[in-house]
């Protein structure tokens, strides 16, 4: 359910962890998806994925995906990454979900 290990995204893995959460990782550098591992993985559940696949096959469905990654070209990126395995397209919006679509630049 997670992507995007750096300061933030590592602190509000940890925070569902703590909260009694399953929390899939990845990251695309997978140094920091092992890091977090070895230095917080007795605070809660964390199943590491090394993949997009992976991460993808370790979620039920309907499939959720936070992204934390810094906006723009790493943002389009990971969401690439992710379109084929995740089947994405589509961002959050519950039950009224819109396809994705990219924002204009700022």
């Amino acid at each position: 359910m997670w992507t995007g290990l750096a300061v933030m995204g590592a602190n509000l893995a940890r925070n569902l962890a703590r909260h009694g959460h399953a929390v899939a990782v990845h990251n695309r550098s997978q140094y920091r998806t092992k890091a977090l591992i070895e230095e917080h993985g007795d605070e809660g559940t964390f199943v590491p994925c090394d993949t997009p696949e992976e991460l993808v096959a370790a979620l039920e469905r309907p499939r959720r995906i936070l992204i934390m990654v810094k906006a723009g070209a790493p943002t389009d990126a990971v969401i690439e990454e992710f379109r084929p395995p995740a089947g994405a397209g589509r961002h959050a919006g519950g039950r009224r979900q819109r396809p994705f679509r990219r924002h204009p630049p700022a």
